[in-house]
């Protein structure tokens, strides 16, 4: 073997002094939890009266973030999840089935639908330097050959390759367009499910499953993306009644029980009470008919939620049974907000729904019935925040999000620290001790990482990693940028006015008081930041809400 004489001359002086080499510590087993369309208060620890024991104890044991983002909607959140990059020039700057909608946006670049070889994943990376990596759940990020898990670094994998479907085994799915769900197993298109699919129990099966039959010695890598609870919302049978009457005071009254419950946690010092809901009717307008359809809604809702948490629950007790002391990194958070819009103004969607499933009282939730929240529990569980998913607010794109690491964690149990869904293969990277490479890979060019390190955070040697750092969002024609405690926001009608305000987020993450006209100069420094946030990234300037199944 030959050493250069750096080398050399430091293993003689090892020799000399009778040292040796400390063994490299070990890196650590990753776990990515990511839940679908969940939203900011719909977890025990961030004000539900959902039952999330598990996710909750992974808080108890680790940090939770109040203070983390990601985009509107899921498909361009799980490109930043998967890339570090901002979804614009990696290909998703929407979903397929938006870019399919607007004609303006096919063939634009950015506007692919599906995420690009400019991105080089974070799967791909870590297995390059030796991680076992598995994912499963739903993908979203390309549905053909050469865009799967597969082909995106995963060695493993079971996955729904589009934006959603039936959580049981007759897989049709979400849009009148597309009334299949297409599964992939590895590079494979899965043509049957077992007749005992459930999405959230399916998926930790499987994960379990790579995650066992691989080798002990290696690290893995493990992103399990769940389905719940977006819609369809269903549940096994003998969870449907668990919420039985839980929800009959209406929306309102469930936003306000929540925001009493996050003051007395501590989470927010004044959140505003009884502003009315955007588009909503009074819950005690409603014939009670309709109130017991739109309960029971939620009753579903919250059963999926429970059954997601206890399925995490099997999930982590299997990795922490795991033999040796290689350390462990657990993230858990939303892709975005609960789901508000009129999945049935859609496309079809409407005439297909009615046509096609059985949406009676006693068959809700079942797997033959299709249903959603709509705007009311949305931003019930959205609450304190502002809106729902697809939009830039805060309910949006705020979502919550826990870190439990067995290494040297920070003793603090929450951080309000500003983090961005980009930052997570940013920190994962960090974790493993693997590198970026850039702006090439094996002679390719492909695009710098644009998250940062959580790190300094999770460990409590910094106290923030974006201080000062521009921050922008566009979704839809939707636009928000932020710097600091301060966020310039622009929202079409019919949820906004068209104009840019300026919102403290800082002191009001609710956003009611607009600070615009006391900070005019402020404002127009952060629009202008906004304007080459979106030059530098290729955005398509629409001048209206360009938005799915809107009010």
């Amino acid at each position: 073997m030959k050493y250069g004489n750096s080398t050399l001359g430091f293993i003689v002086l090892l020799m000399f002094c009778g040292c040796t080499l400390e063994e490299p510590p070990l890196q650590p087993n990753i776990v990515l939890i990511l839940a679908d369309d969940l939203g900011y208060s719909d977890i025990g620890v961030f004000g539900s009266e959902i039952r999330t024991p598990n996710i909750d104890a992974l808080a108890a044991d680790g940090l939770q973030l109040t203070n983390f983002h990601t985009a509107p909607t899921c498909g361009p959140t799980r490109a930043m999840l998967m890339s570090g990059i901002d979804p614009h020039p990696v290909g998703m700057a929407a979903n397929a089935a938006a870019i399919t909608r607007v004609k303006a946006l096919q063939g634009r670049r950015g506007y692919d639908g599906r995420l690009n070889k400019q991105a080089v994943t974070v799967a791909t990376l870590l297995k390059d330097a030796g991680y076992q990596t598995y994912m499963t759940g739903k993908w979203d990020l390309g549905r053909v050959p050469g865009f799967f898990p597969a082909d995106r670094g995963f060695e493993k994998s079971f996955a729904l390759s589009v934006g959603g479907g039936s959580h049981f085994s007759n897989a049709f799915g979400i849009l009148s367009i597309d009334p299949k769900a297409q599964y992939v197993e590895n590079a494979e298109v899965v043509e049957l499910l077992p007749d005992d699919f459930y999405s959230s129990k399916t998926y930790t099966e499987r994960a379990i499953e790579f995650i066992e039959d691989g080798d002990p010695d290696k690290p893995f890598f493990a992103y399990v993306a769940y389905t719940a609870p977006h819609w369809p919302l269903q549940v096994p049978d003998d969870w449907i009644d668990k919420y039985a009457g839980r929800y009959d005071a209406g929306w309102q009254s469930l936003k306000t029980e929540r925001i009493a419950r996050q003051q007395a946690l501590g989470l927010f010092d004044d959140p505003p009470d009884g502003a009315p809901l955007a588009g909503v009717a009074e819950w005690d307008t409603l014939p009670q008919d309709e109130q017991a359809i739109r309960a029971k809604e939620m009753e579903i809702y919250a059963a999926m939620v429970e059954y997601m948490d206890w399925q995490i629950g099997l999930l982590v007790d299997r990795v922490d049974a795991l033999p040796g002391d290689r350390p462990t990194l657990i993230m858990f958070m939303s892709d975005n907000g609960p789901e508000g819009n009129a999945i049935d103004r859609i496309g079809k969607n409407g005439e297909w729904v009615a046509a096609t499933f059985n949406n009676d009282v006693d068959n809700m939730g079942k797997r033959d019935s299709y249903l959603w929240t709509g705007p009311g529990w949305a931003q019930a569980s959205a609450a304190p925040m502002n809106l729902y998913k697809s939009f830039v607010a805060e309910g949006g794109i705020r979502s919550p999000a826990i870190v439990r690491y067995s290494g040297d964690q920070s003793d603090a149990r929450v951080s309000n620290a500003m983090l961005v869904a980009t930052d997570i293969p940013a920190t994962i990277l960090d974790a493993a001790g693997v590198s970026h490479p850039g702006a090439t890979y094996k002679g390719r060019d492909i695009l710098p990482i644009d998250g940062r390190s959580a790190m300094p955070i999770i460990t409590g040697t910094a106290p923030t990693i974006h201080d000062g750092r521009p921050l922008g969002w566009e979704l839809y024609g939707n636009r928000a940028l932020v710097r600091d405690q301060w966020k310039a926001m622009l929202i079409w009608p019919p949820r906004g006015d068209g104009q840019w305000r300026l919102y403290d987020i800082q002191a009001d993450p609710y956003e009611v008081n607009d600070r615009s006209i006391e900070h005019p100069e402020l404002l127009d420094e952060l629009v202008s930041e906004w304007h080459e946030y979106a030059d530098d990234k290729g955005i398509y300037l629409f001048e209206k809400d360009n938005g799915y199944g809107r009010f």
